[in-house]
């Protein structure tokens, strides 16, 4: 029984100096994971001061190293450093004799993506300068883009510019895109110079109808002109070709403006020149007797040109023949320079009676007589027949006169006696009656 106690007391004194042995080492827990790039600076162990430690350095991630530090109470270990490669270690710490394993793992530092902040025009572009209509060139432009984590850099594309064709003259705010970001910046637009697309006539001159060998008269023409900027009409420095109208008929005038031209035609009239004669009016004296002279007094003629103008002639003309040596009706060929015309008198056989004295005629009626100007004629009569002669034309006329009296008479005693008097006419119709009766 005494034994028992004593073994009892004995096992009892050894647990009382275990744990306070035990408590004089204080094992801190592992760091867990720790991030590539980031500083570690983790207490592992308090160890009593007649403690002691030790592990393998081969074991310790890169980067890592284990730093023992002695204070007045105890020594403290730690893992210190920066890990540079990430993965899975299983250390071995000694503490005092006794092996603890610790498991540490490095992993990759999960560091966002950095994202725009802002743009800004880092350099201009080379053309800054620009016509109204012209083209924005970005050649030159660089932007400088800001990140979130302060870094920056310059791109000289994939940015998107508006506007890019220059309408309107005066400073123009460009605004440049890039990735949604905006920034701006400035170009000067002037006015286009005027630039001459075409022209047209617009008004015709005063005149426009002209003779061969006149020269042009461009007086009150007037063209529309055409630019980039609109439509303007022009009365001066035109230059109009030809000049000279030498070529008959629809001539073509081209107008010059600039580099530009149209046209317009004009009526060039052929050089009037005779072109038939006739006899407008005969001859007083048509019956002649063998052997008198030609006598043309009252000759008139009709002069027709190129141009369909008529004029008259009583003078200037040459007849033939100037002799009457033909019986009956004898053509008489009139001629006025190459033209020529004719017209018919009558011959008879019988001599003339001896005919009154006379002052004798200067010249015979077949010498032409060259004309200082032609006569022309205040609207003459028509041509009268005169060829069966003057006595023969006065007969005619007047059977015809006698022959209408007599039946304008029968036509009014007719109207008097259908419309006027009915007494009369029923009498006269009896007396018809009776008339037949008695034969």
């Amino acid at each position: 029984m005494k034994k028992q106690g004593i073994s009892a007391l004995l096992v009892l004194l050894l647990l009382l100096l275990i744990p306070a042995t035990a408590s004089a080492d204080v094992i801190y827990p592992a760091p867990g994971e720790l991030v590539v790039g980031v500083e570690v600076d983790h207490l592992l162990a308090t160890l009593d001061p007649e403690g002691s430690f030790w592990t393998d350095p081969s074991l310790l991630p890169e980067g890592l190293y284990v730093d023992t530090v002695e204070s007045e109470d105890g020594i403290q270990v730690y893992l210190r450093g920066v890990p540079t490669k990430p993965g899975s270690y299983d250390l071995v710490f000694n503490y005092s004799g006794t092996d603890s394993i610790c498991t540490i793992n490095v992993i990759e530092q999960n560091v966002p993506e950095p994202t725009l902040q802002s743009v800004s025009v880092e350099t201009l572009p080379e053309k800054t300068e620009y016509e109204a209509g012209d083209v924005l060139d970005p050649t030159g432009l660089g932007i400088r883009v800001e990140l979130s984590n302060g870094e920056s850099y310059v791109v000289t594309e994939g940015f998107a510019l508006y506007p890019t064709r220059l309408e309107d003259a005066g400073t123009r705010s460009i605004e440049v895109n890039y990735e949604g970001l905006l920034c701006y910046f400035q170009v000067e637009v002037a006015e286009p110079p005027e630039v001459i697309e075409g022209i047209g006539v617009l008004s015709l001159p005063v005149k426009v109808v002209y003779d061969v060998g006149d020269v042009l008269d461009a007086s009150g023409l007037g063209i529309r002109v055409y630019t980039n900027k609109g439509t303007r009409d022009a009365y001066t420095d035109l230059l109009c070709l030809p000049t000279v109208l030498d070529t008959p008929g629809q001539q073509v005038i081209t107008v010059y403006y600039g580099e530009k031209t149209c046209t317009f035609t004009v009526q060039v009239l052929e050089e009037e020149a005779p072109a038939g004669i006739a006899v407008y009016r005969l001859p007083d004296k048509l019956d002649y007797h063998l052997g008198e002279q030609l006598d043309t007094s009252g000759l008139v003629l009709v002069e027709t040109s190129s141009q369909d103008n008529p004029r008259y002639l009583d003078q200037g003309y040459l007849c033939a023949p100037s002799q009457l040596e033909e019986l009956g009706q004898q053509e008489i060929t009139v001629t006025v320079g190459e033209l020529q015309c004719s017209y018919y008198v009558t011959v008879r056989p019988d001599a003339p009676a001896a005919p009154a004295q006379q002052p004798e005629k200067n010249e015979p009626a077949s010498v032409p007589v060259v004309p200082s100007a032609p006569t022309v004629l205040p609207e003459p009569e028509l041509i009268p027949d005169r060829t069966g002669g003057e006595a023969a034309q006065s007969g005619r006329l007047l059977a015809v006169v006698i022959v209408g009296a007599a039946l304008l008479a029968l036509l009014v005693l007719a109207g008097y006696l259908l419309f006027i008097n009915r007494e009369e006419r029923r009498y006269f119709t009896d007396s018809v009656k009776d008339l037949f009766r008695r034969r």
